[in-house]
């Protein structure tokens, strides 16, 4: 949980949401080249940059289609039961082929995106490392055939922070 100095770091404005914006069509695109873009110095988007990566709002990644290189990728939906949603999401992270943990509202506490080289490694992963993790309840797996859509270009993105949505939610975790 973030003390109250680091809420108060997180707080964005209109160029940090800009830089972001710039970052999600092209995440090679140069600090130069985006300060060109929105009006600013090379040394403010490089120091907003490096504030939003150390404060953990963002990061650059190169991104890949698991289906086209051979492997398998699966979404796992799972309950939890019995212990902390966060103590079972922390022993879930620590696992190297578990690409994505995410803490959720609905059906399922957490979901997961799990790459493996095949089959057998899924299976594995699914029945002997996953399913072991004591206060797991149920577990759903959606194995991936084809990707069709992988974009972090969607729509709503820049409406305004704040607002009483905001309000409702702020220091809540899906995870506690």
């Amino acid at each position: 949980m973030l003390d109250r100095h680091q809420q108060r770091s997180l707080s964005l404005d209109d160029l940090d949401l800009e830089i972001i914006d710039q970052l999600r069509v092209d995440g090679r695109r140069s600090f130069a080249e985006i300060g060109r873009r929105i009006g600013y110095s090379e040394p403010t988007i490089r120091q907003r940059y490096n504030r939003l990566v150390s404060l953990g709002v963002i990061y650059v990644s190169g991104m890949y289609d698991e289906t086209k290189i051979g492997g398998i990728e699966a979404h796992i939906g799972i309950r939890v039961a019995g212990v902390p949603v966060s103590r079972v999401a922390e022993q879930l992270a620590d696992h190297p082929q578990i690409m994505y943990v995410a803490c959720a509202l609905g059906y399922y506490d957490i979901i997961l995106d799990v790459f493996a080289p095949d089959a057998a490694a899924l299976g594995n992963i699914v029945l002997h490392d996953i399913r072991r993790i004591h206060g797991i309840s149920d577990l759903e797996t959606l194995t991936v055939l084809e990707v069709r859509k992988d974009t972090y270009l969607w729509q709503g993105f820049r409406e305004p922070l704040g607002g009483a949505h905001a309000s409702e939610t702020a220091g809540r975790s899906a995870c506690s």
